[in-house]
């Protein structure tokens, strides 16, 4: 199951590079640095959280704060 959010963040805004940067992918661990909603499922009868030995996670900002955040 993939999980994807998108929020925007303006306090994470940053102009964009004269080479045409606009979008930068975390590094591992940097989701621990920055706040991520809480998601829940309304309805759910129960839930476990399965760990695994590599992060299944994808972080990425661009120049207006937008955050897209994946986990599977």
């Amino acid at each position: 199951m993939y999980l994807r959010q998108q929020w925007r963040d303006p306090r994470l805004a940053f102009p964009a590079m004269r080479d045409k940067i606009v979008e930068v992918k975390m590094g591992p661990g940097k989701w621990a640095e920055i706040w991520i909603p809480d998601t829940f499922l309304r309805n759910e009868k129960g839930a476990k959280f399965h760990g695994v030995t590599v992060e299944n996670r994808m972080l990425k900002l661009d120049a207006g704060g937008k955050l897209w955040y994946v986990i599977k």
